[in-house]
């Protein structure tokens, strides 16, 4: 009735043939970096002018799934400036180093909500373009919103409104200027 012998070589070809086809299906170029897992993300705003604010602001994505499950707020006083740096986790390992080594592949993008908060001075990349690891953000009157910031990988335009390239990170703080 069945014939096992020709079964069993009949499946494991078109087995292979299958296999084959995904594997010439999936053209993807080669990265040679590996994406980290990006896990937390730390926001440190210094006060410049003879402020003595100094603190830092921790969102973590503790599944690192992309969703962000503790996030604080941003607590500011008016009427001041700050130096800042955004500092970038996978696991407890800082990446900074490996994404400011490769920075004119990426850039981060600050956009704000409600709050009475301008982001001005990005640092440039090797190229002379936006980078943004480091920034100066002004406070204005007493107000609350939002900051969110991305991490863009390889953007087509790092000077557009929309960058393109790929979210690597993408987190929102409420912010509360007082």
């Amino acid at each position: 009735m069945f014939n096992t012998k020709m079964r069993v070589p009949t499946f494991l070809l078109l087995l292979a043939t299958m296999a084959s086809f995904f594997t010439v299906g999936c053209d993807k170029k080669d990265d040679p970096t590996p994406q980290e897992l990006i896990t937390k993300v730390a926001v440190n705003l210094t006060g410049t002018n003879g402020s003595s604010f100094n603190q830092e602001f921790e969102a973590e994505d503790l599944e690192g799934d992309g969703i962000w499950n503790n996030i604080p707020s941003i607590n500011i006083p008016a009427n001041t400036t700050f130096h800042v740096h955004v500092h970038v986790y996978d696991g407890e390992t800082e990446i900074n180093d490996e994404i400011e080594a490769e920075n004119t592949e990426h850039l981060f993008v600050y956009k704000i909500s409600g709050a009475n908060l301008v982001v001005s001075g990005l640092n440039l990349d090797d190229d002379g373009n936006p980078f943004g690891i480091d920034s100066e953000w002004t406070s204005a009157a007493a107000s609350t919103g939002t900051v969110q910031i991305k991490l863009i990988h390889e953007p087509t335009d790092k000077n557009a409104l929309d960058p393109g390239g790929e979210v690597d990170f993408d987190v929102t703080f409420p912010v509360i200027i007082q």
